[in-house]
């Protein structure tokens, strides 16, 4: 039975996963904002930026040079997904019954999106604040690109380390 449940849940966790990526693919900006505010409103706070919402474009801000676009692209849907379906695939043998399958949903739903809120920010704020001064060396979009893979893998794996570790936790303490 524990075997089952454990399947269903994975089975129903990548439904969501990608369901959300065909639906919000193919959306305007407006439909991201689940993830795009959140990360400015951090960006904002640690910055000291302000960012206006401009419809259809995302949220801008002109009190830098070059101005700064935080949109559809800069909203993590696709590392939102790699973490989602990396925290069911970490806790899927933690189902036993109906309401841990409900808890786990929740839960790799919720820390999925907080580890995809602070790895954007931490992806944006360094954009803004250090990779400018690297453009005698480095083109910016080359520079933001592999930043965003350096960010976006470092976080991948420490949420799994994480994971890992609190899903093994109890029996270690047993132990």
């Amino acid at each position: 039975m524990k075997n089952k449940l454990s399947l269903l849940f994975l089975l129903i966790i990548f439904c969501v996963g990608f369901g959300f990526k065909w639906y919000f693919t193919n959306l305007d900006v407006e439909y991201s904002v689940w993830l795009l505010k959140p990360t400015t409103i951090w960006v904002e706070q640690i910055t000291g930026l302000t960012f206006d919402f401009i419809q259809n474009e995302g949220y801008i801000c002109s009190q830098i040079l070059p101005i700064t676009i935080i949109d559809k692209s800069c909203s993590g849907l696709n590392f939102w997904l790699m973490a989602f379906l990396l925290g069911a695939f970490t806790l899927h043998k933690k189902v036993s019954d109906f309401w841990r399958f409900f808890y786990l949903f929740i839960a790799v739903f919720g820390l999925a999106w907080l580890v995809t809120i602070i790895a954007n920010t931490g992806r944006i704020v360094i954009s803004i604040k250090i990779l400018p001064l690297l453009t005698d060396y480095i083109e910016y979009s080359k520079s933001h690109l592999l930043l965003g893979i350096f960010i976006y893998i470092t976080m991948l794996i420490l949420y799994y380390l994480g994971l890992n570790f609190f899903s093994n936790w109890k029996s270690k303490i047993k132990n």
